[in-house]
């Protein structure tokens, strides 16, 4: 009886297999794809964004770019369409909380539509990788934002800079789409891991050294698949490839210096592998409690990164010799999954796959927070407007001071603190008038995979729901198309581990399971209609 059931499910599969591969070389020019990329890297000193103190650029160690995919699908007016953008950025200002109207996304949509009138707006949407070594780009048009005067690009004027960049590749992005098709496979590397440690007396705490008598395991899930969509020309050469995978790049995250961090690694290994024209598009799944940091035999794996990827570049200061090379390791292990899979990818192209493309602006139910979560959190907030005060009245009293190199590292640090507690207080405000959060969310089907958007650090757990339950063969989920603000699962939040508390969270575990929900109502829905 097992003999048979095995046989059973062998065929089926078989059978899986022989569908993919009868797919017809149709190239009738049906599905267009277009592609182009921009470097964004400004060209004087901005606010890097990514740490509680303030940083202002000290130079660019590597560009920090926007890669840009056109796709439609049909004729004329009523084809289908979607413009995504990848950006070396922490997030993507969206106005849809702080309701302004100079915001990289909505300014993006404006002047692409302006030079490409055919567009719908909604169809066009941006996502970050989140480098924490990338501008500060928003509406904010104060440089001083951090409560004392520094000498850098304001968020503002970031924003319009960078923009224009964005807008000008969509544009030619939208004006190279060409025929073509695409192939998608599943790859896997050992990048993302939970950083999140839980001790023996329930609470959590982000990183840190487990070294210590209370520790007692790792938080959460970790999901080393890689979702790879490959896309060709109408003569099968290879265009570009999408890599989603469920980690940020904060390798060199604390640096004074403009970077992509190891995506740029990423796309010179394959580049060099694939192609120097093949374009690289990342994505970053959800990953709010993942990143790159090793909880448990992290000595190890140092000492293996320095010995396979030694750093000879005797411009590289010593402490980021180790940084350095965990970014080639990371670069090397994304690369062979890429070329692992590649090979195959030629057989299974679908020229002309079913598109479909929806956005809807959902309702999610905000964190709710206490009165007692507000009170201690604005005591707190207290304390550091104390400390901030007297650092400031030392600056104001001794002005020398200020040509300390990085003399704002202190007291932007503790400003921020400062200003945390008050927009709990805010939050706390906010939720009593309107107890719903409106976010955009982008679904779109191509072929037998699904894409879908959210604007948020989603921890890992709601990814996985998403795909666990998903109707596509494979489910790119995609965060950080929008304000980037946390949302924690149930488990994080009793935890109390940075991230889950009411501070970083707009939006808390009840309104994480209605994006879950929605989300697939939305796959469903694309997967039911163009079948």
């Amino acid at each position: 009886m097992i003999i048979l059931v095995l046989l059973l499910i062998f065929a089926d599969s078989c059978k899986n297999v022989e569908k993919e591969s009868d797919i017809t070389d149709d190239r009738s020019g049906n599905f267009l794809i277009g592609w182009s990329v921009a470097d964004i890297t400004p060209d004087e000193p901005v606010l890097l964004r990514g740490q509680y103190h303030a940083r202002v650029s000290e130079g660019v160690m590597d560009p920090v770019t926007a890669t840009v995919l056109a796709m439609e699908s049909g004729n004329g007016a009523s084809s289908e369409k979607a413009i995504m953008v990848s950006c070396d950025l922490v997030a993507i200002y969206d106005g849809m909380h702080d309701g302004s109207e100079n915001n990289l996304r909505d300014n993006v949509r404006k002047l692409i539509v302006e030079s490409v009138p055919e567009l719908n707006p909604e169809r066009i949407f941006l996502h970050a990788t989140h480098t924490h070594t990338a501008p500060y780009v928003s509406g904010d048009a104060d440089a001083n934002r951090y409560g004392v005067e520094l000498d850098a690009m304001s968020p503002a004027e970031c924003c319009d800079y960078i923009s224009k960049r964005i807008a000008k590749a969509g544009v030619e992005a939208w004006k190279n789409r060409k025929p073509g098709g695409i192939s998608y496979g599943l790859g896997y590397a050992v990048v993302a891991r939970n950083r999140i440690q839980a001790l023996l007396s329930g609470k959590s705490v982000k990183g840190g050294s487990t070294n210590r008598p209370d520790f007692s395991h790792v938080e959460g899930y970790e999901d080393h698949t890689i979702n790879l969509l490959y896309t060709w020309d109408n003569e099968k050469n290879l265009t570009g490839v999408v890599i989603n995978i469920a980690t940020d790049p904060q390798s060199t995250g604390g640096e004074f210096s403009i970077s992509a961090d190891f995506w740029h690694e990423i796309r010179l290994e394959v580049r060099k592998r694939l192609g120097e024209d093949v374009f690289v598009y990342p994505q970053c799944a959800a990953a709010g409690d993942q990143g790159t940091v090793i909880l448990v035999g992290g000595a190890a794996e140092f000492r293996m990164q320095e010995i396979m990827y030694p750093v000879t570049d005797e411009s590289i200061e010593e402490r980021l010799r180790t940084p350095m090379s965990r970014r080639k390791r990371i670069a090397n292990h994304i690369a062979d999954a890429v070329t692992d899979v590649y090979p195959y990818m030629g057989d299974y192209i679908d020229w002309d796959p079913e598109f479909a493309h929806r956005m809807e602006v959902v309702d999610l139910t905000r964190r709710k927070i206490s009165s007692e979560e507000v009170d201690n959190a604005l005591k707190e907030s207290e304390e550091f407007k104390e400390k901030f005060e007297q650092l400031k009245a030392e600056f104001d009293a001794n002005p020398g001071l200020k040509k300390e190199p990085r003399w704002y590292r202190d007291i932007t640090r503790i400003h921020t603190q400062m200003m945390r507690g008050q927009n709990v207080k805010e939050r706390y405000e906010m939720e009593q008038q309107e107890p719903k959060m409106p976010v955009e969310v982008h679904v779109v089907r191509i072929g037998d995979i699904a894409l879908a958007t959210n604007p948020f650090e989603l921890y890992l757990d709601f990814g996985m729901r998403m795909k666990a339950r998903s109707p596509a063969i494979q489910t790119f989920v995609i965060q950080l198309a929008g304000d980037g603000t946390y949302v924690p699962t149930e488990r994080s939040a009793a935890g109390g581990a940075y991230g889950a508390v009411p501070a970083s969270n707009l939006v808390g575990p009840e309104g994480g399971q209605e994006l879950v929900e929605k989300t697939l109502e939305m796959i469903n829905e694309l997967f039911e209609t163009n079948k």
